[in-house]
């Protein structure tokens, strides 16, 4: 790709960050708030199954204390990336800012991935407990999703270390110049 359709194309990812940001959180408000199905799949395969009937106010809070765990990285990590596309789209590739978004980015996305993981086995714990009163089960499974998407985000994260680097020696080289 030539650079001109790099920052076009960084430009429109961008936009729709900026769009995700401000969507996603009001989508899984009105969920949590107003829905009266879920079945939602976490990482080791969990599945979370809630039904009309089973949307009690208590289920409602603990769905929005997971989603606001699981939105805050997301967003801070979309922010992160947003800025990252936005110096891209200037040409600025290996500027400061570009490099930092996309290491709060990678960071954000490995406490996502860990919090879905941990955080996922309580929540289905904690509803199932609610619909099948004083049987408790705590099922925590790792699966190949589990290990792929782990193994992303930390890839991720030392892409964004290697990046941190070249930046320093970019700076240090323009330094000379």
């Amino acid at each position: 790709m030539s650079p001109k359709a790099v920052s076009r194309l960084a430009r429109i990812l961008s936009v729709l960050l900026s769009i995700a940001i401000y969507v996603i959180p009001i989508m899984i408000a009105l969920l949590v708030l107003f829905g009266d199905t879920l079945k939602l799949a976490l990482l080791g395969n969990q599945v979370l199954d809630v039904q009309a009937d089973e949307f009690t106010p208590a289920i409602r809070i603990v769905l929005g204390v997971f989603a606001a765990g699981y939105l805050v990285p997301l967003l801070v990590g979309f922010a992160g990336l947003r800025q990252t596309f936005r110096e891209a789209a200037a040409a600025r590739w290996l500027s400061e800012a570009s490099v930092t978004g996309f290491r709060r980015f990678a960071w954000a996305n490995l406490a996502v991935v860990c919090y879905e993981i941990f955080g996922g086995v309580f929540l289905v714990t904690y509803v199932k407990l609610q619909q099948v009163p004083n049987q408790i089960s705590i099922i925590f499974q790792v699966t190949f999703d589990t290990y792929s998407t782990l193994f992303i985000a930390l890839a991720m994260l030392v892409v964004a270390h290697i990046f941190a680097v070249g930046q320093a020696a970019h700076e240090e080289n323009q330094g000379f110049v």
